[in-house]
């Protein structure tokens, strides 16, 4: 009996560790032969009391020819607001032919507050058309 009451109290433990995440990412396909458009990601939020690093990455392959891309990042609270820039990302060539996808990383935001609940819209773009890339994303990662 006693055994069959750890079991549970562990999955129970288990179960209420697991909904909350401190990391969280969302990612968007784009055109792969050329992307010039706006993609929008949308990044849920319902705790506004954390503090967040918020990175970009972009995921591309061999066909994309740059050392940095440069991105022009629009943002959206829950309650309208919006902010706009543009932020540089290095894109690190691999000295060996990768098998697998390329990763370039952003960091965007440290200690951010999501001070709303809601959604949180970041439409990234590129200042200028390119071929190669596969996907753009947001990182989020709680303290």
């Amino acid at each position: 009996m006693r055994r069959v009451i750890r079991i549970a109290f562990v999955a129970a433990a288990l179960s209420l560790t697991a909904c909350r995440t401190p990391h969280r990412s969302v990612a968007v396909d784009v055109d792969l032969a050329e992307w010039s458009t706006e993609t929008e990601i949308v990044v849920e939020n319902d705790d506004t009391l954390t503090l967040r690093d918020i990175a970009l990455f972009l995921r591309y392959n061999d066909c994309f020819n740059d050392d940095t891309l440069t991105l022009r990042i629009e943002v959206r609270t829950p309650d309208s607001l919006r902010c706009e820039e543009w932020l540089q990302v290095s894109m690190p060539r691999p000295r060996k032919p990768a098998a697998l996808r390329r990763q370039a990383i952003a960091d965007f935001r440290r200690q951010a507050l999501l001070a709303r609940s809601g959604d949180y819209r970041f439409t990234v773009a590129p200042v200028r058309p390119v071929e190669g890339i596969e996907a753009v994303g947001i990182y989020v990662k709680s303290y």
